[in-house]
C-alpha cells in the first residue's frame, strides 16, 4: 500500500482497547495514518446508496 501524501510504504497495524478494536494503516515515511475502519464504512455507504438508486451523498475527509 502506497502514502497518499509521500507514495511511501504504509503498513498495516492493528490496535486493541477494551472497547473496540481498531485497524489503520501508516506511512513509515512521513507518519501519515488513516484509519481503514473507517474507509471501509465509507465504501460501504457508498455502495449500499447505490444499490437502492439514491443519489450518493457521502463525503470522506482525510
Amino acid at each position: 500500500m502506497n502514502c497518499l501524501k509521500c507514495k511511501g510504504f504504509m503498513m498495516v497495524e492493528r490496535q486493541y482497547t477494551l472497547l473496540n478494536r481498531r485497524l489503520y494503516a501508516r506511512c513509515l515515511n512521513c507518519g501519515f495514518w488513516l484509519d481503514l475502519a473507517d474507509l471501509l464504512r465509507f465504501f460501504h455507504k457508498v455502495i449500499d446508496s447505490g444499490v437502492r438508486g439514491s443519489k450518493i451523498r457521502e463525503t470522506f475527509t482525510l
